[in-house]
């Protein structure tokens, strides 16, 4: 069965049962990574098990600089993948390897340089500051093996190989798991290391995870002249993820540093909570993963009926699973506790704390498979904001009032804030309801054929026609396509790409603008809007292989970059004269016209980027730039006449 009938007819629940074990099993591994340690320090000594808890928030923060960067490659990769342009895919694969080496430079000096004063802002115990600082300057020095394995992992992944990087991660592990007690402990005549042997390990699983996707992941440098411009939309597109894995370490750092007002042992059952919840949330992360591409490709086909039944699935699946570990943390955490530690103080407090936290389970649920809901229908703007509101203004502001009166109330924090979490999610999900495009909706049905076959023609000029809003760019392409008796193509492209992917017109026409200009680039990387692209750009590619026509818009200049006999027009005039031109065509007012004009050449700026890397509108893009100032029919005469076309 093709990937879009599984997505489009089959039975959601046997699409999650069919995706999750895969994605379990990657979780499980990375899982492990934050486990194995607290086990063998846990039993080595109680200030090391501190420790790891106080410095898991540094990690956090440097694996949100690798994988965002590493996010950033990928997306701007799988980009020009998209559009057939393997040789500068390959280029930001390259600057990929020096770039990430720099920031590794960067990340190691400084938390070498700090680790001391980080150390003892989060404690006052010498025995905890002392292992807080060998932990942390190890695996924070020695981390080039997690930078690079970011990178290239997320290069192959851009290319398809999902298979590579998994067997990286199973070996890293186990190197892991191997190496902890042998230098931890001493084990076979090796030095009894401590905390060191731990950190050591952790480093080690990392490099050899690396060494595992270097061979197919890294990439040769390219010139150094086109390293500004690379690193540039390398960030651009991958800021956002760093931003949003930033929060999470920030909110943690907060509660540490909360808790370490009351013990050390307080920091420590915080740290152990988040040892535990790795595992349980295994089956709730995989959940999150596989009914991203499910919802992305039914909203795009406008099937939100399919879309709500696969958020109500994931939630009903997600309450099942989470109700085991609601159950654990009530029932046995005394046990679960003595898993990792012996202290009697670290029990005591970790056993109100883990029945108070046990709560928040099944609100949890819902307040993190909302964000990735929205993310799927490409609501960037709706998905940070819950992930900004849950880790930012909720988790540290309650957690400081509610330790105001003490610390057993201190842990309502997380069942309160998973609630109202999910309240405002709820609150989200009726606004998407309301939406035409979501209220007015119908499944997609299969078009007319008369009315979306590929018009007859026959070899010769292909001419595409980028505009500027209200500069009559469409008219005149028309215009020529008449006067050289050749096929125009614009709704009719959109339709096309409707037909053959089975994904929305309306959808697929408005790609270029659904999107608050702040989060453009966010909403373009979105895996909804990749399938919209991807079937536009696979039509473009039919209509210029049927023969001589013209297309306008959707970046066609760059997809047929390596077509022969294809001429690139760029059509622009006055701003004083397209704000006339959109007043009179689409009856705005004159403040209506200009806000039109500027969002509309935003968005298809933003577009061709994303799509390019180049900037709309460079002169250097296009064999001819058009004034249609001088009119219609002459802006016409001027590309018919042009020798470009003769």
């Amino acid at each position: 069965m093709e990937q879009t009938d599984l997505f489009r007819t089959e039975k959601i629940s046997k699409i999650l049962f069919r995706l999750a074990p895969a994605v379990m099993l990657a979780q499980l591994i990375q899982a492990l990574y934050n486990i194995v340690d607290s086990l063998f320090v846990g039993r080595y000594s109680d200030s090391g098990l501190t420790a790891l808890s106080i410095i898991y928030p540094i990690q956090l923060l440097m694996i949100a600089f690798a994988v965002g960067t590493g996010v950033g490659i990928n997306t701007v990769m799988a980009a020009r993948l998209g559009t057939g342009n393997r040789r500068k895919a390959d280029e930001y694969a390259g600057v990929g390897t020096p770039l990430i080496l720099v920031l590794w430079v960067l990340f190691a000096g400084i938390c070498f340089l700090i680790m001391p004063f980080y150390a003892r802002m989060s404690t006052g115990s010498e025995a905890v500051i002392r292992d807080v600082t060998v932990y942390g300057r190890i695996v924070c020095v020695f981390s080039f093996g997690l930078f690079l394995e970011s990178v290239w992992t997320k290069v192959l992944q851009s290319n398809g190989d999902m298979k590579t990087p998994m067997f990286a991660q199973i070996i890293g592990a186990v190197t892991n798991i191997i190496l902890d007690p042998l230098l931890i402990f001493g084990l076979f005549g090796l030095p009894e290391m401590g905390i060191a042997g731990a950190a050591v390990a952790t480093v080690a699983g990392q490099i050899a995870a690396a060494l595992i996707v270097m061979k197919k992941g890294f990439r040769k440098s390219p010139g150094a002249e086109v390293y500004p411009h690379h690193i540039a939309e390398i960030f651009r597109l991958g800021t956002p993820n760093i931003l949003m894995q930033s929060a999470y370490t920030f909110y943690i750092l907060g509660l540490n540093l909360i808790l370490a007002a009351f013990s050390d042992q307080a920091v420590t059952a915080l740290g152990l909570y988040y040892k535990w919840q790795t595992f349980f949330f295994i089956p709730l992360g995989a959940m999150q993963t596989c009914i991203v591409p499910i919802i992305s490709y039914n909203y795009a086909a406008r099937n939100i009926d399919r879309c709500r039944q696969t958020l109500s699935t994931a939630v009903l699946f997600g309450l099942a699973l989470m109700s085991v570990g609601m159950l654990c943390f009530l029932s046995i955490p005394t046990q679960m506790l003595q898993v990792f530690t012996k202290d009697s103080q670290v029990i005591e407090i970790g056993r109100i704390g883990f029945r108070f936290v046990g709560i928040s389970f099944l609100p949890m649920v819902t307040s993190l498979i909302f964000p990735v809901f929205f993310q799927a229908v490409g609501s960037s703007l709706k998905s940070s904001a819950l992930t900004v509101i849950r880790t930012v203004v909720l988790f540290v502001p309650l957690g400081y009032l509610f330790s105001r009166f003490g610390l057993h109330w201190f842990w309502l924090t997380f069942p309160v804030t998973e609630l109202l979490t999910s309240i405002v999610g709820a609150v989200f999900y009726r606004q998407f309801l309301a939406k035409d495009y979501v209220s007015k909706a119908k499944p997609v049905q299969a078009d007319d054929g008369d009315t979306i076959a590929l018009k007859p023609s026959k070899p010769g000029v292909i001419i595409t026609i980028a505009r500027e809003h209200g500069s009559s760019g469409k008219q005149i392409g028309k215009l020529v396509a008449q006067k050289l008796g050749i096929p125009f193509y614009y709704k009719e492209m959109v339709a096309l790409a409707a037909h053959e992917s089975g994904l929305d017109r309306e959808f697929i026409s408005d790609i270029h603008k659904n999107a608050p200009d702040a989060l453009r680039d966010l909403y373009l990387s979105s895996q909804v809007i990749r399938h919209a692209i991807k079937a536009q750009d696979h039509i473009i590619r039919k209509i210029a292989d049927n023969g001589s026509c013209v297309i306008v818009g959707r970046a066609a200049d760059y997809v047929l970059k390596d077509y022969p006999n294809v001429v690139r027009v760029f059509v622009h005039a006055p701003i004083k004269y397209r704000i006339g031109r959109v007043m009179e065509v689409y009856g705005d007012t004159l403040r209506e016209a200009r806000r039109n004009v500027r969002r509309s050449d935003k968005a298809r700026a933003s577009y061709y980027r994303h799509i390019s890397g180049k900037r709309w509108g460079a002169a250097g893009n296009y064999e001819l730039t058009i004034d249609s100032s001088v009119g219609v029919e002459k802006a016409a005469e001027q590309i018919l006449s042009s020798s470009a076309i003769s």
